[in-house]
């Protein structure tokens, strides 16, 4: 049997420094793309333009991820992977309760959907950047941003909608539809536009707190799905 060559120092160190500077290259690229994807959508932007952003060659993104539509799912999961475990595991404790749901459940299906990207972040700054790209995402007509984000929020969304539909078995179908439409609408918004509300009506947010936020959020939507 042929020996394992074994590796100099001097080897180690270059492997170290090679990942290093592939790790940077990588955020670097990453951190271009989801600037220019918040600000137009998947169809609006270019290999071309991010990699101008970026300053580095066109040849990375194929060399990285292949594709325009793996490095767009590579900077959603980037953001979002953990957010969307906690919405699931949270949604699927709520879901081991069976049909025993109801209306006073109602609010707790809620905050599973809502805490998650408005409190896991841990500093302001990729609080602010998952905000912008959580909904900017959910709300892109384009049918490959559709296709990445089912594939990443599917799991969650069909967990979130059956337990509220379960917490309102008793409104027909296109009522619930509407409503749940409607609620999961100022969800999505409330997220990615509350500075552009704040500039157009005259209003000064400063720094709000996300806890008080999200709690906003949830009965806002709950007013939403359950009135008369």
């Amino acid at each position: 049997m042929k020996e394992q060559e074994e590796t100099t120092p001097h080897e180690n160190q270059s492997k170290k420094r090679a990942s290093r500077k592939s790790a940077a290259t990588t955020r670097k690229y990453m951190d271009a793309a989801e600037a220019l994807f918040v600000r137009f959508g998947y169809e609006g932007t270019s290999i071309r333009a991010i990699s101008s952003r970026a300053k580095m060659n066109l040849s990375t993104v194929v060399y990285h991820w292949g594709s325009k539509e793996a490095l767009f799912r590579a900077v959603c999961l980037r953001l979002f992977s953990e957010i969307v475990d906690e919405q699931v595991r949270r949604l699927k404790l709520i879901g081991e309760r069976g049909e025993t749901l109801s209306r006073a459940d109602l609010r707790a299906v809620l905050r599973a959907l809502v805490e998650p990207p408005l409190l896991m972040p841990e500093d302001a700054n990729t609080a602010a950047r998952t905000r912008l790209l959580y909904g900017r995402v959910l709300t892109d007509p384009s049918p490959v941003a559709l296709k990445v984000t089912t594939d990443i929020f599917g799991t969650a969304t069909e967990l979130f909608r059956s337990a509220v539909r379960r917490c309102l078995s008793d409104l027909d179908e296109g009522t619930f539809y509407w409503r749940y439409v409607c609620a999961v609408g100022s969800f999505v918004i409330a997220q990615s536009f509350e500075n552009r509300f704040s500039y157009a009506l005259g209003l000064a947010e400063g720094n709000p707190d996300w806890s008080i936020v999200a709690e906003e959020i949830v009965q806002s939507m709950a007013a939403a799905l359950d009135h008369e």
